[in-house]
């Protein structure tokens, strides 16, 4: 179901985001920018996103979730995700392009025997400012990670 939401949903950039195992009401969603409660704040915030992202992509809508790595972690009650994210603002006339390394932790709860995603805990390699000050600069100036990457954990 993960892997699916970036591999073939490209989640990221779409918002399809395969919220049917979220715990509806109290699931937690946190990124850089934001955090809010609840299945239907997402959907709604999506709604609200998603459209100017698809005039920004333009036709070509050059844009991809690239899964880098999952995992379980069985004994702390959660699924770890890192990602890469990298788009092109086509209809900017100097076609920025975000490229953005990333994490999201989708913690659960075995609720008898029905797992339930209770929080959504996304985090950028590059602190916030530098990765929104891609939308502004040309592309490739601005890394898309400051930490090193082996023995990720």
């Amino acid at each position: 179901m993960i892997r699916d939401d970036y591999e073939e949903r490209n989640y990221l950039w779409t918002g399809d985001l395969d919220v049917s195992s979220f715990a509806s009401d109290d699931c937690t969603f946190t990124d850089p920018t934001l955090s809010f409660a609840g299945v239907d704040k997402y959907i709604e915030n999506v709604g609200n996103l998603v459209p100017v992202i698809d005039f920004l992509l333009g036709e070509a809508r050059e844009c991809r979730s690239e899964l880098l790595e999952i995992r379980l972690n069985d004994n702390e009650s959660y699924v770890e995700t890192r990602w890469n994210m990298v788009g092109r603002f086509d209809r900017l006339p100097w076609r920025p392009q975000i490229d953005v390394v990333g994490r999201t932790q989708f913690r659960y709860e075995d609720e008898g025997g029905v797992v339930r995603v209770r929080f959504y805990d996304e985090e950028w390699e590059v602190p916030a400012g530098l990765a929104l000050l891609q939308l502004v600069t040309p592309a490739g100036t601005i890394p898309n990670s400051t930490q090193e990457t082996d023995g990720w954990q």
